[in-house]
């Protein structure tokens, strides 16, 4: 029952209605603001939070392969997140960019500018913390229907 405490505490603040009416409210709530687990960026967006001397202090071999990363990201996401920071993109960044930096700042942002749907951001963000949209078999597991 915990998994569902956010999605319990929710559904009381939604507009009287039948639990599909409920169902189709929430799942249209969204939230800004925090850093998502997982997302996907493409390579414009990223060279866009690039702060140009923090990438001009980079040697030239890094400056290389951070310009094949960005160019990999023109057709398609590249992943990012905090739960991806072990893979390529977000690994990258945290070992070419200073923590504190411009760039790492302006990434920050633009993640938290990013738009989720209210059922996948982190329950410590104002989220439900689940792992897809609400469905009638959550309202039924969760003693809402």
């Amino acid at each position: 029952m915990a998994y569902y405490t956010s999605l319990i505490a929710k559904w009381a603040t939604l507009t009287p209605g039948t639990t599909q009416q409920k169902i189709d409210q929430i799942n249209a709530i969204t939230i800004t603001g925090s850093i998502p687990t997982s997302i996907t960026v493409n390579g414009v967006q990223l060279a866009n939070c690039v702060n140009y001397a923090e990438f001009k202090a980079l040697t030239a071999a890094q400056q290389q392969n951070f310009m094949l990363l960005l160019a990999a990201g023109a057709t398609g996401g590249l992943l990012g997140g905090s739960a991806n920071t072990a893979l390529l993109t977000v690994g990258m960044i945290l070992d070419f960019f200073p923590v504190a930096g411009s760039t790492v700042a302006n990434l920050t942002a633009l993640a938290k500018g990013l738009i989720q749907p209210w059922w996948q951001a982190p329950v410590a963000n104002g989220g439900g913390g689940l792992n897809g949209p609400v469905s009638v078999s959550d309202t039924t597991a969760a003693g809402l229907s």
